[in-house]
């Protein structure tokens, strides 16, 4: 599996969690055998990059390839500028932060809130692409299924983010409103039904899909329904 010029050695992720996936946590992560661990993320507020969590968070010594780091934020030109300093800082690929659900980031428009406001989503997506494109360094997206039961725009988004020349998608299988709790949706027949998707395409989509860990795993059991499901964004046209 490749994101733009990195070729994962398998298709297990580590997800990106705050005040998990710090570096050393990434780093025993790979040692055991993840093909890549995603950052804790970074702010895109560059009053805040001179803070020691962010001058921690942008320490990338002796980390094993590839470096893939999470930028939240919600105004496009700020985010633009985070994914260029943290290239700089080492990161190899980065992650826009579509998913996070606490009051702290929703509160700012950032994280999952972001999905409410679709124009400003792909605007966002579109300025970190073109911030990234010229240095070589592929994007990726994590989202959710959207802001509750009622509106989920996870497709809608996808594919805004692939025509925007994302690298990958990540779905967080639950929405905004449910957080943390409830049915997480683990199938992919039930985040595509409203696409009204062929049954070849889905089953080519799931053949293509990867496990994204996060958190509450202890077991297999666990890891079937604390894992997110991750499409490769170079769908056909058709799906």
């Amino acid at each position: 599996m490749h994101i733009g010029p990195h070729q994962l050695k398998n298709k297990l992720v580590v997800a990106p969690m705050a005040g998990v996936t710090d570096r050393p946590f990434r780093q025993l992560c790979k040692e055991m055998g993840a093909g890549m661990a995603v950052s804790e993320m970074v702010a895109s507020n560059s009053l805040l990059w001179g803070s020691e969590k962010t001058r921690r968070r942008a320490n990338h010594d002796g980390e094993v390839d590839p470096i893939s780091v999470q930028i939240a934020g919600a105004d496009p030109q700020m985010l633009a500028d985070a994914a260029r300093f943290n290239v700089g800082h080492g990161a190899q690929i980065i992650d826009i932060n579509m998913g996070c659900p606490a009051k702290k980031v929703c509160h700012t428009w950032a994280g999952s809130a972001l999905m409410s406001n679709e124009p400003l989503a792909v605007r966002i997506v579109e300025a970190v692409v073109d911030a990234c494109a010229p240095l070589g360094v592929p994007v990726t997206l994590k989202m959710r299924t959207g802001h509750c039961d009622t509106e989920r725009n996870a497709v809608v988004l996808a594919r805004a983010a692939e025509a925007a020349g994302v690298a990958m998608v990540t779905v967080h299988g639950r929405t905004r409103e449910q957080g943390y709790k409830g049915f997480e949706m683990t199938q992919w027949y039930g985040l595509l039904a409203p696409s009204k998707m062929a049954k070849a395409n889905i089953e080519k989509l799931e053949k293509e899909a990867i496990a994204a860990a996060r958190g509450k795993i202890v077991d297999r059991k666990s890891t079937r329904l604390n894992s997110s499901h991750v499409a490769l964004s170079r769908m056909p046209s058709s799906a």
